[in-house]
């Protein structure tokens, strides 16, 4: 018997808002870097992004960046123990959400409508992640504890690692062929396609792609449908709001919200 769609699970940064706001640069650039200096006592930004950029290239979270390379000795001799909870406080006390612009009052509408429930997972630090969705107008609206999975939550592992969906998959008690997994990372779209999941990838405004290379995005097995952004959904996937939302991965998908 074929299983029903039971849940939506949301990457948040560079998905739930556009990569073209420069957040996601701001924060793993300037700000982690200061955060280093500042917390872990790295001599300077030049060695502190050096570590951090090699670490995050091999990881994809900075926080299990941190921690992997202190535990290989590339941190100062007199630096203390990294504690994703300090980043996650120092993301939230100096980052500047006023980037981020809040949903519409439409768009929430058309997230409480959806007949599946929501879940977002981050690879992320948790008090930061929060924030983030609660400038964005979504976090107890369509967020909330229970249903919010930060990197915190799932370390030693992240995102695109299996073990890292198995969590998730055993704490909110679904299979993976009940869920989409909506992303902005080809990585971890790869590793939800292969866990059985439906997958929305999210392309983004303001990178330079053309129509070629949105079409073989589109054309990559592991991409059941492409948006630019979120706000495409309905129009792009409406049947997702439907009795049977799993109708709105049969047949030739719309690639975005205006093109066929």
């Amino acid at each position: 018997m074929t299983k029903q769609l039971k849940c939506i699970i949301w990457d948040v940064d560079d998905t739930l808002y556009d990569v073209s706001t420069g957040f996601t640069s701001y924060r793993n650039g300037p700000v982690v870097w200061q955060f280093m200096v500042d917390h872990l006592h790295f001599p300077s930004v030049e060695a502190a992004k050096e570590v951090r950029d090699f670490y995050f290239e091999k990881y994809h979270s900075t926080a299990k960046a941190l921690t992997i390379a202190q535990q290989e000795g590339k941190f100062p001799s007199h630096s203390p123990k990294f504690q994703t909870a300090d980043l996650s406080q120092y993301w939230a006390d100096h980052l500047d959400f006023n980037l981020l612009t809040p949903k519409t009052d439409s768009f929430l509408q058309d997230l409480q409508s959806l007949p599946l429930l929501h879940v977002a997972f981050s690879n992320g630090p948790r008090i930061y992640v929060q924030r983030v969705l609660q400038r964005l107008g979504l976090w107890g609206t369509i967020f909330t504890d229970d249903t919010l999975f930060a990197v915190d939550d799932v370390l030693p592992y992240c995102k695109p690692e299996k073990e890292a969906f198995e969590t998730i998959f055993q704490r909110i008690k679904v299979s993976p062929k009940e869920c989409i997994m909506i992303e902005d990372s080809m990585k971890n779209i790869r590793c939800a396609k292969q866990l059985g999941m439906k997958t929305i990838f999210v392309v983004g405004q303001g990178k330079g792609r053309d129509d070629e290379t949105l079409d073989s995005s589109a054309k990559d097995p592991a991409v059941d449908a492409v948006v630019e952004t979120v706000e495409q959904l309905k129009d792009t996937l409406g049947a997702l709001w439907s009795e049977d939302p799993l109708k709105a991965f049969t047949g030739d998908q719309q690639i975005l919200g205006d093109k066929c």
